[in-house]
């Protein structure tokens, strides 16, 4: 490991965030169009308010938890993620669908991870298919390509869990799939308010593993929140509007890296980065010149991971969000 990597100014590993020097080397211009952008969302406010004469659902995140447990907020619904356990037997995974079932939400909603590997036949373990045990769900509703409706505080509210992720390691990781393999293609219902993932889509919380297929897919359907987690150090939120200012940023970050010097060499890229704040502007400038500060129409990304980084160790940061 080298000096830099030691004394943390270089990441270590690609599960790790890129530092300030690893992305100041692989293209400064890039680096500079993420911080104008995240300046932009912020401008631009939230994406999104409850609709007026109804009471807000509370929606309380969290995801990959691996045997641990942490402090649950109240809510209306309850979601995790996936990867609940670390080696997903059977025993493990009841110890945490007890620990959920406990929580008083009225609606409890899981998905696994890759790591939960007793709910895929493919990579299930020994010791469970010996045992032929089943995991009891109690309320709990487990979502695997599944979509729920549910009832809460008087409004109707559409849900669609799906476990798979792109290949990314051992063989006994549950619902990998190759590019060749991928699900998505017009998988998610159009009229889904709450997307659940294991994983990220691509460009958005996701330490650039994220998949593209499904980010194309979340194009398609444009859900009001999309829940994650899997990429442990890139937890937190992000507003998303489906717009100009969005593609152009998701072009900037799917271009070639340059370099720090060949980035100063005129190129396709430097079109996509004007354009993220040219669109950007002029959102924020129709927000609040023309629309004013409530506008309705964008979603929120959420990677509710509670894993703090590798450390093994988790953290109480659940993200709750009104919908």
């Amino acid at each position: 490991m080298g000096l830099l990597q030691t004394v943390g100014l270089r990441r270590r590993i690609k599960w790790e965030r890129l530092t300030v020097l690893d992305q100041l080397l692989l293209s400064p211009f890039t680096f500079i169009i993420i911080q104008i952008y995240h300046i932009l969302l912020f401008l631009r406010g939230k994406p999104f308010n409850p609709p007026r004469n109804k009471q807000p659902v509370k929606v309380v995140c969290i995801s990959d938890t691996h045997d641990l447990t942490v402090d649950v907020p109240p809510g209306d619904i309850l979601i995790h993620a996936g990867d609940l356990t670390n080696d997903g037997t059977v025993v493990d995974l009841q110890k945490q669908i007890d620990w959920l079932k406990s929580f008083p939400h009225p609606v409890k909603i899981v998905v696994c991870g890759n790591h939960d590997s007793y709910f895929d036949p493919t990579s299930r373990k020994e010791v469970d298919i010996r045992s032929g045990a089943k995991v009891d769900f109690g309320d709990i509703l487990y979502l695997e390509g599944d979509m729920t409706v549910q009832k809460v505080k008087g409004r109707k509210i559409s849900i669609f869990g799906a476990p798979d992720i792109p290949k990314c390691g051992a063989k006994d990781f549950a619902f990998q799939y190759t590019d060749e393999t991928q699900p998505w293609a017009g998988r998610i219902p159009l009229e889904t308010d709450i997307l659940i993932t294991h994983g990220p889509p691509k460009h958005h919380l996701d330490l650039d593993l994220g998949c593209p297929h499904l980010l194309q897919e979340v194009w398609r359907v444009r859900p009001r929140l999309h829940v994650f987690g899997h990429c442990h150090w890139d937890y937190g939120k992000e507003a998303v509007y489906f717009d100009e200012m969005q593609h152009a940023f998701e072009r900037v970050l799917g271009n070639r890296r340059r370099g720090i010097i060949s980035d100063f060499i005129p190129n396709e890229g430097w079109l996509d980065m004007f354009e993220v704040v040219f669109y950007g502007v002029q959102a924020v400038l129709w927000k609040w010149l023309m629309g004013g500060p409530n506008s309705n129409n964008g979603g929120l990304m959420v990677n509710a991971a509670q894993m703090y980084g590798n450390t093994g160790r988790v953290k109480s940061r659940a993200i709750v969000v009104e919908i």
